[in-house]
């Protein structure tokens, strides 16, 4: 049967690139229905069913599971960028309080076929370095 961890892989559709600390890949996210709240996140991992991302415990705003959220822009230095709003889901919240941050799991409702198709090439891209041990 496997470890739950080995379970929840199985599940996934789709492969996802974590990144490391040297990465420093952005996302900028707010509630679907508050303007005005906006965070900063640093964004764990990526694929093109959705991303992992984390905010400092003091951001102005917090979101739920269940939550529709927007994901207004996505970064990352090696020349991805994604400025178009996006509705995620978020799936799963991870907030113990010895931390700093809070974590969020969350699955892209819907990518249009220009963002979805500069995601895949920088997935593809990602997973090549990876795979080269770069």
């Amino acid at each position: 049967m496997g470890t739950p961890a080995a379970r929840g892989a199985e599940r996934r559709q789709h492969k996802r690139v974590y990144f490391d600390n040297g990465d420093e890949v952005t996302g900028v996210f707010g509630p679907l229905d508050q303007a005005g709240c906006i965070v900063e996140a640093k964004v764990l991992n990526l694929s093109l069913g959705g991303l992992y991302f984390t905010i400092d415990r003091r951001a102005p705003c917090r979101f739920l599971a269940r939550d529709t959220i927007i994901m207004y822009e996505l970064n990352a230095p090696e020349g991805l960028r994604v400025t178009s709003n996006i509705m995620v889901e978020v799936k799963r919240v991870e907030d113990q309080p010895i931390f700093g941050h809070i974590g969020y799991g969350c699955q892209f409702i819907e990518l249009d076929p220009a963002t979805r198709t500069r995601m895949a090439r920088f997935l593809e891209w990602k997973f090549k370095q990876i795979k080269n041990g770069a």
